[in-house]
């Protein structure tokens, strides 16, 4: 009888420490809705003692606003024993009102009718609430109503106990999960870990710890967790394994994750508009630059005879510094355009377009010397592209042909098909006679820097569109020295871009 008594002592001793030990406000009510019990938490919550509240009405500490629904509720749950969940304002001591989120349900034990319920302050949470509304982040939650796991593992990790949200949680029977280790559980990568929050807290006597991981639930979806536990004794005093609540925070760090993503991707456009503005003021102040030199070469040599070819020369000068304006402009608009649109690739005839553009740039530079020849392995070469496949051949060759000093400005178009990790490419190799690039200018080229180089020429925003384009259709480009090791000699731009099948 004594061992019976003891055991009944142990247990109670037990389930009143873990109701102590709960951050929530737990109370207990009579049919007249009269408060009989509250634990300790309601002075932290509330300012009251539990002794100012026990014989008081609970209805007294409502919001008048949320009588009626929480009176619905609880003749609810009287009449049906089902579960209610509320959000309700409750008086504090210093007579301000606490939003809380509030759960409970009609439970009978010593032939008693009564009603147990659960207050949990969501203060902050209303406040992160405003707050993510003040900051117009549509896509970021804060989660109203958390539930919370409650579980008991021995020394060695294993369960002793697990309530139904933990089961609900995980996705695992009650039957399957006790005697299972709790590293069967959690993620590999945090065990470790765990296990020394878990051995200081035990090694130290401390009165609590908390961790952070993730679980792989039985329907194969991964939720991430907080948890908090405490030490658990033995009637003697021992320490014979722990108790704790966990508490699913999946939402929250999805949440964090998106807004990190966001912030990371608005900060990449602020600095890339920031590039953009630096090579165009570069590209068009050089622009500006040369045609101001032309206006003052023509000023000085009208009057003085004989300098008509020089003023016309000038004149050439000053349109194609025009016409190299309105390009830079274009090709800025299609940047941004690139970075802005979605991209919808289809089959396309690439040695049409190629020979269309060759067309247009024969057309409107007549006066160069020209000889551009096109080596295809096929008359009709299909790539998925779009029409900004133009773009690209027409900058290429525009490129080949401005920086070359040459009378004669040679270009030649090979075009093979390649196999590169399983995949069927169309090989466009853009040969010229041109200046050549430097090998520390090769990996440059292709990207925009912060600053460019004081009066450096620069190839500016044309290059810049025809990587973007590229990389749009997976394809790959670089240059290379048109002879091995002597770059005066000219280029080779290789181009790659995926076949259409």
């Amino acid at each position: 009888m004594d061992k019976l008594k003891d055991d009944i002592s142990e247990t109670e001793m037990k389930y009143f420490s873990i109701i102590n030990s709960l951050l929530d406000v737990i109370v207990e009510l009579d049919l007249d809705f009269n408060i009989t019990y509250i634990n300790p938490q309601v002075y932290v919550s509330f300012g009251y003692s539990p002794e100012e509240l026990i014989g008081k009405k609970n209805l007294d500490f409502i919001h008048p606003d949320d009588l009626s629904k929480i009176m619905k509720a609880l003749s609810k749950t009287i009449k049906t024993g089902e579960i209610i969940s509320e959000e309700i304002r409750i008086k504090h001591k210093n007579g301000s009102y606490i939003p809380v989120s509030t759960r409970g349900r009609r439970v009978k034990y010593d032939d008693q009718i009564k009603i147990v319920a659960t207050f949990r302050d969501i203060t902050e949470i209303k406040k992160n609430e405003l707050k993510v509304k003040e900051s117009d982040i549509r896509y970021r939650e804060i989660i109203e109503n958390i539930e919370d796991g409650y579980y008991e593992i021995d020394l060695g990790g294993n369960y002793t106990y697990v309530n139904d949200y933990i089961c609900r949680f995980l996705g695992i029977s009650r039957e399957k999960l006790l005697g299972m280790n709790s590293n069967q559980i959690l993620d590999k990568n945090t065990t470790e870990e765990i296990y020394k929050i878990f051995n200081n807290v035990y090694e130290k006597n401390l009165p609590k710890g908390t961790f952070e991981s993730q679980v792989l639930r039985n329907d194969g979806k991964i939720r991430i967790f907080e948890g908090t536990f405490y030490l658990k004794y033995n009637s003697s005093g021992d320490k014979v394994g722990f108790y704790g609540f966990t508490y699913d925070i999946t939402e929250k760090k999805e949440a964090e994750e998106k807004l990190k993503k966001s912030e990371e991707r608005y900060k990449e456009a602020y600095n890339r508009a920031e590039l953009y503005k630096d090579i165009f003021y570069h590209d068009i102040n050089n622009i500006f630059s040369n045609i101001k030199l032309s206006i003052d070469l023509s000023k000085k040599y009208f009057s003085e005879t004989g300098r008509e070819k020089d003023i016309e020369a000038l004149y050439d000068i000053i349109q194609q510094q025009f016409d190299k304006g309105i390009k830079l402009v274009a090709n800025v608009g299609k940047v941004f355009s690139l970075d802005e649109s979605k991209i919808s690739l289809k089959s396309m005839d690439a040695l049409k377009k190629l020979k269309d553009t060759i067309k247009f740039v024969q057309n409107s530079l007549h006066e160069r010397n020209l000889n551009i020849k096109v080596d295809s392995f096929a008359k009709k070469i299909l790539i998925q592209a779009d029409e900004f496949l133009i773009d690209v051949f027409d900058n290429l060759l525009i490129n080949a042909i401005t920086y070359n000093n040459n009378s004669n400005i040679e270009i030649l178009i090979k075009i093979t098909k390649v196999n590169k990790n399983k995949i069927s490419f169309i090989k466009f190799l853009f040969q010229d006679n041109g200046i050549g690039i430097p090998k520390d200018k090769k990996d440059m080229i292709f990207h925009i820097r912060s600053k460019k180089e004081k009066n450096s020429k620069g190839l500016g925003f044309g290059l810049t569109l025809v990587k973007k384009i590229i990389d749009n259709y997976n394809g790959e480009i670089w240059v290379e020295d048109k002879v091995s090791g002597d770059y005066s000699q000219g280029s080779n731009f290789i181009v790659l871009i995926p076949e259409a099948i």
